[in-house]
C-alpha cells in the first residue's frame, strides 16, 4: 500500500504546461511560454521531484539570473514548494506508519528523493520517532 501523494501531471494540466526531454546537462530547465523539460535519463522518482521544483519556479514566474543570491533563494524556493506539494502531512504519517522512520524507506514509499524528506522534516520540524 502506498501513501498518496501529488502527482506532478495535475499541476502540468491544470497550468497547461508542456514537458519535454533534453539530452545531458541539469535535470530540469523551464522555458518561457510554460515549457518544462526534464533531462531523459532520470528516474521515475527524480523525473517526479525534478518535475515539481520545475513547477514550482513556473508557479513563482521565476526568471533565471546570474545573481547567485537571487537564484539561491529561488532554488530553495522551488524546493520548498515542491517538497510541499508532493508530501501532505497526512501522507507521511502513513508511510512513517508503515514502514517506519528511515529517509530511505520513507523516500522510496512517497516516491521522493531522501533529500526531500529531509528537507520536508526540516519545514515542518519534525524529528523521526
Amino acid at each position: 500500500m502506498r501513501a498518496i501523494t501529488t502527482d506532478p501531471n495535475y499541476w502540468v494540466i491544470k497550468e497547461k504546461l508542456i514537458v519535454l526531454t533534453h539530452e545531458g546537462g541539469e535535470k530540469g530547465r523551464r522555458y518561457p511560454g510554460g515549457i518544462i523539460t526534464l533531462r531523459s535519463d532520470l528516474t521515475h522518482i527524480n523525473r517526479r521531484c525534478t518535475l515539481m521544483h520545475e513547477i514550482g519556479h513556473h508557479i513563482y514566474g521565476d526568471i533565471p539570473t546570474r545573481d547567485t543570491c537571487r537564484s539561491a533563494r529561488q532554488e530553495q524556493r522551488a524546493h520548498k514548494w515542491a517538497v510541499e506539494h508532493l508530501i501532505s502531512e497526512q501522507a507521511y504519517r502513513a508511510a512513517e506508519r508503515l514502514v517506519g522512520v528511515h529517509p530511505g524507506a520513507l523516500a522510496a514509499e512517497l516516491e521522493v528523493t531522501t533529500n526531500y524528506i529531509e528537507l520536508w522534516r526540516d519545514i515542518y520540524r519534525r524529528v523521526p520517532y
